[in-house]
């Protein structure tokens, strides 16, 4: 997903989700708009709907709401799946040696 970190983080009410989901499909689709849904915790009725250009993300949010997410929470949390990364290796090399 490089390029998609423009994200927009909404709440999203189980039962309406399909409608939503098609609305905003079409929406972007209209607009040749490149997205991605990202995918939601389990029980959570929030969504995070990614873009890779804030532009459209904050065109998004005028349209449909939903709020910006920070860049520096997105930056944290993919440093920290870098360290993560490298903390299993780290195990693995220690386990197979």
């Amino acid at each position: 997903m490089p390029g998609f970190i423009h994200q927009v983080e909404m709440k999203l009410d189980a039962a309406a989700a399909p409608e939503r989901l098609r609305r905003i499909e079409s929406w972007c689709g209209d607009w040749q708009i490149r997205f991605r849904v990202l995918n939601r915790a389990p029980g959570s009725e929030n969504i995070r709907i990614a873009f890779d250009d804030p532009c459209l993300a904050r065109a998004f949010v005028g349209h449909f709401g939903g709020v910006i997410v920070d860049d520096r929470e997105i930056e944290h949390a993919m440093a920290g799946d870098a360290n993560d990364e490298d903390a299993y290796d780290r195990l693995a090399r220690e386990y197979t040696d």
